[in-house]
């Protein structure tokens, strides 16, 4: 199957709260070309090795692409002119549209499933977590480091995103040991992983996308001691009647609100709700409705424009 490649040319600034739109049309991935994060990278990592395609020379320090991948089915015209507008709209809330210009192009799923691997290398992206890829020779530097090993395919999550950071973040702040999980919209199988590198016990973990559970169950087999980690195509938590002490969910915040109900069904008292994905100006939204459901926020997470919310169940009686 063929994918259609979405452009997004934008500000800095923007980069975020553009990803979250195109994600919010449907987007199987996203890609981001941001040129002043390679000179930061250059700088303090001695990148110069690292070949910048001409793509990512096209645009100064203050502009940005951000491309999304879509299935060769949809309405291109429509989504081209709904993408355009909210970016245009974001100057409403503070940011910089930049150029606001979008592109449409035609690529191989397998161009697609590669193009990305030179520019992906092992990052720690909590203090004891580090995501290597699948291609990559990887030492641990330090006693106290966890490596998940990933080859994110065709799935959104490779650990790098903010949205996933935060998510890590919040199982390694949470996690004591052997707690029941449920990893809500899976995607790559990284944030399962994670949990049980940080000695979760039991874990679930689904994905509205088969695609997506496929690369789960890829990612689990190439990384030791996963056989606690079950991964199967559900939407959200429906007909799940598991008991957890856990529910992670790295989402859009328009579906973490419908599956707040199913998370207070699922948790038992006193259990851990663990959502990101959710951009500022939806997050007293997301707040409100875990109140309503009996959720106690712990913490809140940020990371740019990302936020990621803790939140405990409560019993009703408080």
């Amino acid at each position: 199957m063929d994918l259609v490649k979405v452009s997004v040319k934008t500000s800095h600034e923007a980069v975020d709260a553009v990803s979250n739109i195109l994600m919010e049309q449907g987007a199987t991935g996203v890609q981001i070309d941001d040129r002043n994060d390679y000179e930061v990278l250059k700088r303090e990592a001695n990148w110069d090795q690292y070949e910048l395609g001409d793509s990512r020379t096209d645009y100064n320090l203050n502009e940005a692409q951000v491309s999304a991948y879509f299935k060769d089915k949809i309405d291109v015209d429509n989504v081209v002119k709904k993408v355009k507008n909210k970016v245009g709209s974001l100057n409403q809330f503070g940011l910089d549209p930049g150029p606001n210009l979008v592109s449409v192009k035609s690529v191989k799923d397998e161009d697609w499933a590669t193009s990305w691997e030179k520019y992906y290398h092992p990052e720690r992206v909590t203090r004891f977590l580090t995501v290597v890829p699948s291609w990559e020779d990887y030492d641990i530097k330090n006693s106290d480091e966890l490596m998940v090993r990933l080859d994110p395919g065709m799935a959104f999550g490779t650990g790098t995103h903010p949205t996933t950071k935060l998510a890590m973040q919040a199982l390694e702040m949470t996690i004591r040991g052997d707690e029941i999980m449920l990893d809500v919209g899976t995607g790559s199988g990284v944030l399962s992983i994670a949990a049980r590198e940080l000695g979760a016990g039991t874990i679930n973990a689904y994905d509205v996308d088969d695609v997506a559970v496929k690369s789960a169950e890829k990612n689990i087999a190439l990384n030791p001691g996963m056989q606690e980690i079950h991964v199967m195509v559900n939407n959200l938590l429906d007909g799940i009647n598991i008991k957890a002490d856990i529910v992670v969910a790295n989402i859009l915040a328009e579906i973490i609100i419908p599956l707040i109900p199913q998370a207070e069904k699922c948790l038992n008292n006193g259990g851990i709700f663990i959502t990101s994905g959710i951009i500022a100006d939806k997050l007293d939204e997301v707040i409100a409705t875990l109140k309503k459901h009996h959720f106690k926020i712990n913490q809140v997470l940020t990371m740019r424009d990302w936020r990621a919310v803790i939140a405990e169940k409560v019993s009703e009686e408080n």
